[in-house]
């Protein structure tokens, strides 16, 4: 039995050995990227309690492990989106502090556009996109940035958005 957990030990040592701070400049620009928008959403100081041009539904769930999973869902386009990057930071927690990955899209993927009626996912025009992260919390209160571009790429629009959510669903009043 030692022996079988010596050379598990060995292995994740190895595992973790191949995993230093070296990144390829791909990995470095979208780590820079990253934090410019985790920045962009803590600087930010006016958050809306709602989109006028998408739908957003959130849910929390408990998971067998006793921590909680919540979802974002972003769909329902009022109009084209096109590059869609969205991104949730959890309870204001600092990029410094911050001990895992928030969850976002379109920094670290392929971009994704959502188009009114339109789906072709092959092509990358989604009906919706997920956002998920876990959370210790049986609350929290979650900080959103959804940016897209027009056709041309030339205009870009940003919506920042506050939401408190917990397992029974939105916290009203509470943003």
């Amino acid at each position: 039995m030692q022996k079988i957990t010596k050379l598990l030990l060995c292995c994740s040592m190895l595992m973790l050995s191949g995993c230093g701070k070296e990144t390829n400049t791909a990995d470095k620009a979208d780590l820079e990227k990253y934090q410019t928008y985790y920045t962009a959403i803590s600087e930010n100081v006016t958050f809306a309690s709602k989109s006028t041009n998408f739908s957003c539904e959130l849910e929390m769930t408990q998971v067998e492990d006793g921590t909680y999973r919540y979802y974002i869902v972003i769909d329902d386009p009022q109009t084209a989106m096109y590059d869609v990057i969205a991104m949730a930071v959890e309870n204001d927690i600092s990029y410094d502090m911050a001990d895992k990955m928030m969850p976002s899209i379109g920094i670290f993927d392929d971009a994704k556009s959502m188009i009114p009626g339109q789906v072709d996912s092959a092509n990358g025009y989604v009906k919706g996109i997920a956002l998920s992260g876990e959370s210790a919390n049986d609350s929290i209160k979650l900080k959103l940035l959804v940016q897209w571009t027009d056709k041309t790429k030339k205009a870009s629009k940003r919506e920042y958005i506050a939401y408190t959510l917990n397992t029974a669903g939105i916290v009203k009043g509470d943003n």
